[in-house]
């Protein structure tokens, strides 16, 4: 159940920051340590996003910790660039496989009964409306986050909190990191490479303590294709998160 509760909150924080990014400038040169990206974040620009999502939990069993994975796949389309609708693109599917296509056109593989493979990412959208017809195999390859062991499994909130990062992404353009607790959750976006993500006490103050907290880090890349005229971004994202983090004040 935590696999499947990672696979889906993934691709709700992804849809959550697809298209809410904006040019902005005032914010390319802050702290080193924790430097927010807005330039690898425009989507705002295109006419849609197509995203496929690698969820990797660990589970203990007798004794052992293995990585879990479980893959699914996000797409949205707008009928302008900057739009705050999403677009019917007809049917859309992943190496194959189709996606479910929600109330608000959204579409995310949803069939956790019949996993997805990505041995490679390859995206068919039939199209419809304004939305072309699109065929891409993505190349880029997943990133990754070699330092699961690092994420802590409690903090106090009158101190903050230092998410390690650094070199322990690769594969990366940036790292969306979540931190969230029984009242509240803040989102921070940092460059890759960046050696932290650092959440001030203030940041933090209404998150709320007891042991259900969640940490997760989302390291994810990029590539743009411009089809019939249109800009679209097809991303490769893996996601770790760690649950029951005890969080006091």
């Amino acid at each position: 159940m935590k696999s499947k509760f990672n696979a889906f909150f993934s691709s709700i924080v992804l849809l959550a920051f697809l298209f809410v990014s904006c040019d902005k400038k005032d914010d390319e040169t802050p702290d080193n340590n924790n430097q927010s990206s807005t330039e690898n974040l425009n989507f705002s620009d295109s006419y849609g996003v197509l995203a496929a999502v690698k969820s990797i939990s660990y589970q203990t069993a007798g004794g052992f910790t293995i990585p879990v994975e479980v893959n699914t796949a996000v797409a949205v389309f707008v009928p302008s660039p900057g739009a705050s609708t999403f677009s019917s693109a007809g049917n859309v599917t992943i190496n194959g496989s189709s996606l479910k296509k929600y109330q608000n056109n959204s579409y995310i593989y949803d069939n956790l009964l019949s996993p997805l493979s990505f041995n490679e990412v390859k995206w068919d959208v039939s199209g419809e409306g304004d939305v072309p017809t699109i065929s891409k195999t993505v190349n880029r390859g997943f990133p990754a986050f070699s330092s699961y062991a690092s994420i802590p499994e409690t903090f106090s909130l009158a101190s903050g909190l230092s998410v390690p990062l650094g070199s322990s992404i690769s594969n990366a353009d940036s790292v969306v990191v979540v931190v969230a607790g029984s009242k509240d959750a803040k989102v921070k976006i940092v460059r890759a490479g960046v050696a932290n993500a650092t959440f001030s006490a203030a940041e933090l103050s209404n998150l709320g303590t007891g042991a259900t907290g969640m940490i997760s880090i989302t390291p994810y890349n990029f590539t743009i294709e411009t089809i019939s005229g249109r800009k679209y971004y097809f991303v490769n994202e893996s996601n770790y998160t760690k649950m029951n983090v005890n969080i006091t004040q």
